[in-house]
């Protein structure tokens, strides 16, 4: 019987491969399966929901701000925008014609919208509800008609300074806008859509959470006051041709801003305009060397230190004066020394008319540590704290490099010291409202309104400073007195107020140039406010600074008097507050007549 007859035996190794080659096909599906679902599953997930959900933020409305009376003065206008997504267009023929026609946009423009290969692409914004209404009835696959809000500043380029500006990403870029972005811009919504392969929305498969509008902002800013301190700082702008100029006015009771004013300035709607110059706040950031403006405080702090009296008559040296100590020598000239100087003098009389020897004299007496004390304590080389982006805080020397023939001479007249006209402002407040440093306010109210029932909750307020008395009543009395004389027969007397008393003080200093103060570039100032009789609280007090001006004068009383006169004059009549003198009937009729023009503009 041959080999071949003979039927084959088991072959176990077969079997072995073959299972093995199964069980090796089965382990590659597993880890492929693995790999798919438990590796990249969240990933493929992620992948597959993008292309099956759409999801939209729902824009808050930013939050509105208002004046002290409650007058918009920054809202948010809902509009519509108008979105292409070209993956999901089907008829971009339709869509090019159709929408060019109702936006007026180019059919070419819009063809290469369309091309593109990004979805999300805005084609306008703006659109009131018609023209949205006829968009959303075309019904054109791949275009989104969407809720979106502009703001807007219903009293036009006002206050710029203050409000500030928002930028196209509806964020703030300046001001208040910027200061207070977390509170005004709300809170987003999202909207979700389930769509099909071809892009059309399952009605029944979406979820929408609302948006939460901002919270809303009341200033303590009067409109009408803040329109008459722009218009009377241009005017003063075009007489004088400054390189800046700022201007304040507040309520020395209370610490309220009432108007604030910077020039250049500029549109926060135009922005395509702005420059760095116009952008900037020179109330906060406008740092220059006071002069006589600083003599009515460091004379108050000499009498509340006991250091001398209102009534104590010291030598005026006949307007030049030498101190040694040691071998070096300092000679201080005052103004008056064209026509012979003064003798003695009062610390009453050396207030009303500026003397800068009574002024070096009492800072001798002040000392160094003591003189630095009063300067910080009054504000200066710090920020005051007003809620506004950039304040600076002025240039005070460190205490080390305070000594007898610099700083003591020269700080008393208002030099070797910078200040912003904010501090300044604040600091003559402390004098005006019996002796106490107010912190300055300009945020009096923050609510949130709910958009389902309409109800208002309240919400914290900015922090304050803490009130510190730094004068008494009493001296702070005499100073005012001191400073009615200034407005009665002094440097203020053409800037009296009709039918109000008042207290003032001008400032006029020389330019530091290259190292060396210049003849022919100044800083004229002037601070005043009113009523400013003994038996009244004063109501308002404004500052005002224009810098280098080129023509029609230098003087603070020839370049800021005018203006703080003009300002304060319409304010306290606005405000409706009483006179405490009598008026002249010719200026009655004048300010009946700008009354009348004021109604119709």
């Amino acid at each position: 019987m041959s080999d071949a007859s003979v039927p084959a035996g088991p072959q176990p190794w077969r079997t072995a491969l073959t299972a093995l080659i199964f069980v090796g096909l089965f382990a590659t599906v597993v880890a492929r399966l693995h790999h798919l679902q438990v590796e990249l599953g969240p990933n493929l997930a992620s992948r597959g929901d993008k292309q099956r959900v759409r999801k939209w933020a729902i824009p808050a409305a930013r939050g509105n701000i208002y004046d002290g009376a409650g007058v918009p003065l920054a809202v948010s206008d809902g509009k519509w925008a108008v979105y292409a997504d070209p993956g999901y267009m089907d008829d971009r023929l339709r869509a090019t014609v159709e929408l060019s026609r109702l936006l007026g946009i180019p059919r070419e423009e819009l063809r290469k919208h369309f091309e593109a290969r990004g979805n999300g692409r805005r084609l306008a914004k703006g659109l009131d509800d018609a023209v949205a209404g006829q968009i959303k009835a075309l019904k054109l696959a791949g275009i989104a008609v969407r809720r979106e809000f502009l703001r807007v500043y219903p009293e036009g380029a006002l206050a710029p300074h203050v409000l500030g500006f928002v930028l196209d990403d509806n964020t703030g870029g300046a001001g208040l806008e910027q200061e207070f972005e977390r509170t005004l811009a709300g809170v987003p919504g999202l909207e979700t859509l389930a769509v099909d392969a071809l892009g059309a929305p399952i009605v029944l498969d979406g979820e929408t959470r609302a948006a939460r509008p901002g919270a809303n902002i009341q200033l303590t800013i009067d409109v009408e006051i803040q329109r008459e301190l722009e218009t009377a700082l241009l005017a003063a702008v075009e007489r004088h041709k400054p390189k800046n100029a700022a201007a304040v006015v507040i309520r020395p009771g209370t610490g309220d801003i009432l108007a604030l004013a910077s020039w250049p300035t500029y549109d926060g709607r135009d922005r395509s305009k702005l420059d760095p110059a116009s952008m900037r706040n020179n109330v906060l950031t406008f740092v220059y060397e006071p002069g006589s403006t600083m003599k009515p405080l460091v004379a108050g702090a000499a009498v509340h230190e006991g250091l001398t009296t209102w009534q104590e008559p010291i030598f005026c040296e006949n307007g030049r004066w030498t101190h040694r100590v040691g071998k070096s020598a300092r000679t201080i000239t005052d103004h008056s020394v064209k026509h012979g100087g003064h003798q003695n003098l009062t610390v009453t009389q050396g207030i009303a008319l500026s003397d800068n020897i009574l002024m070096a004299k009492l800072g001798l007496r002040l000392g160094p540590e003591r003189l630095n004390w009063w300067i910080t304590q009054l504000g200066f080389g710090q920020r005051t704290g007003i809620t506004l982006p950039g304040e600076d805080v002025g240039i005070v020397l460190a205490k080390s490099k305070w000594n007898i023939l610099g700083s003591c001479l020269s700080v008393p007249m208002g030099h070797e010291i910078a200040v912003t006209p904010l501090q300044m402002a604040m600091a003559h407040a402390a004098i005006a409202n019996g002796g106490v440093r107010m912190p300055p306010r300009l945020v009096r109210r923050v609510w949130q309104v709910d958009p389902a029932s309409g109800e208002e909750r309240e919400l914290t307020a900015p922090a304050l400073g803490q009130p510190r008395r730094m004068f008494s009543v009493e001296d702070a009395a005499r100073v005012q007195e001191a400073m009615t004389s200034v407005m009665t027969k002094g440097t203020g007397e053409n800037a009296a107020l009709d039918g109000y008393t008042s207290a003032g003080k001008t400032g006029t200093t020389e330019k530091l140039v290259n190292g060396r103060y210049s003849k022919s570039n100044h800083i004229g100032s002037f601070v005043c406010w009113a009523p400013a009789s003994a038996e009244r609280r004063p109501e308002l007090l404004a500052l005002v600074v224009i810098d280098d001006p080129t023509q029609n004068g230098h003087y603070g009383s020839e370049t800021a008097a005018p203006v703080v006169q003009k300002v304060l004059q319409f304010s306290l009549e606005h405000l409706r507050v009483t006179p405490d003198r009598e008026r002249d009937p010719k200026a009655d009729a004048v300010s009946a007549k700008l009354g009348h023009a004021r109604g119709r503009r």
